[in-house]
């Protein structure tokens, strides 16, 4: 009632700004409360996609990361399967040493720690050879890589030997796999 009252008093110019002012009020509000909050969270909104979507590249990239490393396993216990329970890498590298004629140049062969998952670990052994030829070399490698049997040379360092130019001393890192016993965790 006092609004209205008020509201009769006034003549025409002023009702005219009356409204006007309470336009701009209620537009000004519109825009605080509204249409600047919407805008914000729209730009909040393509932020977060464009992050999720980063994410889910990365997520994609090392799904199919996962999915090679898997293979690989697969493949690495598939071989493991359908190797003699007794396979040992020393008597692997000592028969190969036979069939290379290289036996009896053989000055050392260790045992080695390798690296260790749940359910595979590598086999390693250090292994010299005196005085042999190249060739001797040659057939020494040739026989023992063996990408099937997932045997192969880590580290292979050759020196021609002082006293016998003719001949080279050869110092192996060789590695292989075998399953971890049950009941022993990987690292």
């Amino acid at each position: 009632a006092m609004i209205r009252e008020y509201w009769t008093k006034l003549d025409t110019r002023q009702r005219y700004l009356m409204i006007a002012c309470a336009a701009v009020v209620i537009f000004t509000l519109l825009l605080k409360f509204a249409v600047f909050p919407l805008w914000d969270s729209r730009a909040k909104m393509k932020k977060s996609i464009t992050s999720n979507s980063k994410k889910l590249d990365e997520l994609v990239k090392i799904d199919a990361e996962l999915a090679v490393q898997n293979a690989k396993m697969s493949r690495i216990k598939n071989t493991l399967g359908s190797r003699r329970s007794n396979f040992t890498l020393f008597s692997y590298l000592e028969k190969k040493a036979n069939l290379a004629n290289v036996r009896g140049s053989i000055t050392h062969m260790n045992s080695m720690q390798g690296g260790k998952s749940t359910s595979v670990e590598e086999t390693l052994t250090d292994l010299k050879l005196e005085k042999i030829t190249i060739k001797q070399l040659a057939d020494f490698i040739y026989q023992i890589e063996s990408p099937d049997e997932l045997i192969r040379i880590k580290r292979l360092t050759v020196e021609k030997m002082k006293e016998s130019p003719d001949y080279v001393s050869a110092q192996f890192i060789i590695a292989s796999y075998a399953p971890v016993p049950q009941g022993s965790g990987g690292q």
